[in-house]
């Protein structure tokens, strides 16, 4: 009787100290995906338009910097070892727009579309010739839009090299 009063003693113990251990769940601390997925329309790397602080830091996390020179407040989220990432845009509380910051390694679309394909690949994949085009500076800008929002896919030179979801009417230009 002693020794299981003494392991029931140990288990309550260890369960106060490890509650989440003990419901059988993991702790999950928001940060910045390794691989982003754009769903055409409706998100990139977890993000939605629309979304509100909270639900960003939900997300991605407080490991961002604040653009000091933007217009809208924009949180700029970057990887510790390497200067690519993503942002979001907001207009008061709301996302406006969410784009990646460069060409982050292993991003890429539903359809399997990876950030550095060829463009070929792009045009291969989806309708290019019936996207919106928009000369950027340093880049170029394929967009569709569904309802109020606009899907961008970045293109520099001859590579696919970012996302962006905007909202309709918004510069697609980030």
């Amino acid at each position: 009787m002693k020794t299981s009063t003494t392991l029931l003693v140990a288990a309550t113990a260890l369960a106060l100290a490890f509650p989440a251990a003990s419901l059988g769940g993991t702790q999950h601390q928001a940060a910045l995906p390794a691989h982003g997925i754009l769903i055409a329309g409706r998100s990139l790397a977890g993000v939605h338009l629309g979304d509100t602080r909270a639900d960003i830091r939900a997300t991605w996390g407080t490991n961002y910097r604040a653009c000091s020179g933007c217009t809208l407040t924009t949180w700029l989220y970057t990887y510790e070892t390497k200067p690519v990432g993503a942002a979001v845009i907001f207009k008061g509380n709301h996302v406006v727009a969410v784009f990646t910051l460069g060409s982050p390694f292993g991003w890429r679309t539903q359809k399997g579309l990876a950030l550095g394909a060829d463009v070929h690949k792009l045009v291969a994949m989806y309708p290019a010739s019936s996207m919106g085009y928009k000369g950027c500076i340093g880049f170029n800008a394929l967009s569709t839009r569904q309802g109020e929002t606009v899907t961008s896919i970045y293109t520099q030179a001859e590579s696919v090299y970012g996302f962006a979801l905007t909202m309709a009417g918004a510069p697609v230009c980030l």
